[in-house]
């Protein structure tokens, strides 16, 4: 018998006691411990290329005493011919075969999990802009609560752009006593045609005395006089801005704008407009736009707008101004000239008089009856009436230069 191999009635060595519960093939299979028919030949067949030392010895020893296949010695390496060219035998299959491979995921599968996805997203989404909506409202109630203002940067960028309006100005303030004579000066040079002087003296004013209404008006009056209509034009818009003389600066803009383009325009009547709308007893709008329809042929819209301002001047000069606008009205209107007369100064026969003999030609005439009423009227007042549309159309004439 082979000195690897073992009496199957003798009991087994420590060595083989000690390596047997490490050994695989140490334990006896269910098989071989029940005896199933056919498993000896099929064992046999398994270890029959095996080297003669690794053969297991079967015993036909008692079931409680199973046999127990030979240990080699693994400390003692072994001859490359003595080892088995294959330990498992050929027609046995290997275990990856046996093993099934893992079923891959259907592509339907995966694209109806895909879409579940995204309409999880999508209503994620949703359901967080409907959470910051409520907490915004929820907010704003609590603020108006509260009473607290919100954020006057973000109500600024919230707020809609449109065009700024004119703010009414605060109370002003009371124009100091001692500060009269200073402003009657400077009011005398604007009289008298010092606008430089009256400008300078305005704005010193204007600039200590802010608050105190007509002086940057006054101011603009001065600027354009001396032949600043962009400087005009400016302190036109302050007052505007800073709520004094809203409608009379309106009306003021309007002749800086006859003054730019050298005769009337569309800017003009619009301005004229705007100062109407500013002030409706303000009678100054009414009869600057009436002149400017009269300059544009437009008599009858005229007619009623001195209709109009008749209702809003001062008793003592609209009742002259009226009436000597009319007569002179007429004279374009029905081209009959009045016939040569003295004068006899009242406006409202002077003027009419004076424009028939700047039609006729008789220049001197004019100039004459225009000195004599000149004499008997306010300066103010004569001032205005002679600027009469009808009458400007000959200022170029020398004969009349004194008056304009």
């Amino acid at each position: 018998m082979n000195s690897n191999t073992r009496d199957a009635e003798g009991p087994p060595s420590k060595q083989t006691q000690s390596l047997s519960r490490f050994h695989p093939r140490s334990v006896p299979r269910a098989d071989e411990q029940q005896g199933l028919p056919g498993e000896d030949a099929k064992n046999k067949e398994g270890w029959a290329h095996a080297p003669s030392g690794l053969r297991p010895v079967r015993s036909q020893a008692k079931a409680s005493n199973p046999p127990v296949m030979p240990i080699p010695n693994i400390f003692v390496p072994k001859p490359a011919s003595d080892l088995p060219e294959a330990a498992v035998p050929a027609d046995e299959p290997s275990r990856s075969a046996v093993l099934p491979a893992a079923p891959l995921l259907p592509e339907r599968l995966l694209e109806e999990t895909s879409i579940v996805l995204k309409i999880g997203l999508v209503a994620l989404f949703l359901f967080a802009a409907v959470l910051a909506f409520k907490f915004g409202e929820h907010r704003g109630r609590k603020i108006a609560r509260q009473g607290i203002k919100p954020d006057p940067v973000a109500s600024a960028l919230a707020a809609p752009i449109s065009t700024p309006a004119a703010v009414p100005a605060p109370p002003p303030a009371e124009f100091p006593e001692d500060q009269l004579p200073a402003l009657n000066a400077a009011l005398g040079h604007l009289r008298d045609g010092e606008n430089l002087e009256a400008l300078d003296s305005l704005n010193k004013l204007a600039a200590s005395h802010p608050q105190a209404p007509s002086l940057q008006y006054a101011a603009a009056i001065a600027a354009l006089q001396a032949g600043y209509p962009r400087e005009a034009d400016r302190l036109a818009d302050a007052s505007i801005k800073n709520g004094f003389r809203v409608s009379d600066s309106w009306a003021l803009k309007a002749a800086i704008a006859a003054a730019k383009s050298k005769g009337a325009s569309p800017e003009q009547e619009a301005l004229l407009k705007k100062a109407i709308a500013a002030d409706p007893m303000n009678p100054a709008p009414f009869l600057e736009l009436a002149s400017l329809l009269r300059y544009q042929g437009r008599n009858e819209p005229a007619a009623a707008l001195l209709e109009s301002a008749s209702f809003r001047l001062n008793p003592a000069d609209a009742q002259t101004v009226i009436e000597t606008t009319r007569a002179i009205l007429a004279v374009d209107v029905a081209g009959k000239l009045v016939p040569p007369s003295e004068p006899l100064g009242i406006p409202s026969k002077d003027l009419p008089n004076a424009y028939s003999e700047m039609k006729r030609g008789n220049f001197e005439n004019a100039a004459a009856i225009l000195r004599f009423c000149r004499d008997q009227t306010a300066p103010d007042l004569f001032g205005y009436l002679v600027n009469d549309p009808s009458l400007r159309k000959f200022t170029a004439r020398q004969e009349l230069k004194e008056f304009y």
